[in-house]
């Protein structure tokens, strides 16, 4: 063994390599720059004008949104109407369709069959069919 044996690895050879810190912490990097003279980036601040612009924004879309949905309830409300006024319509027209025939003898309702009787409706003459 040589009496000439380097030691690697000693505190003192990395303080001189580095240059570091005060605390002689080998891995942390000096400081160069004052901590005043570090240029800092602006925090995200948005300004008046944009939070303005944002709240119309949101305020249109939000018309929109209330304009198509009362557009779909619209049509919801004109479609539930349209299906009564047909059927109003189907019922009526059924019941000018159907075979009239006026009974005032009461005893030919007397000798009739219980299956007639049943079928037999009653209906008010007093109002005037158009």
């Amino acid at each position: 063994m040589s009496s000439t044996s380097t030691n690697k690895g000693t505190s003192s050879d990395f303080t001189q390599i580095n240059d570091t810190c005060k605390s002689n912490r080998w891995w942390k990097t000096k400081q160069e720059k004052k901590h005043s003279t570090i240029k800092k980036v602006k925090t995200l601040k948005t300004t008046w004008d944009k939070k303005m612009e944002l709240k119309a924004k949101k305020d249109m879309v939000k018309r929109v949104q209330d304009n198509i949905r009362e557009q779909h309830a619209q049509e919801r409300q004109e479609k539930i109407e349209r299906k009564a006024e047909q059927e109003r319509r189907r019922l009526e027209n059924e019941r000018k369709a159907e075979i009239v025939q006026k009974i005032t003898k009461i005893h030919k309702l007397k000798k009739t069959k219980k299956r007639q009787l049943r079928s037999i409706h009653m209906r008010d003459t007093t109002v005037v069919q158009k």
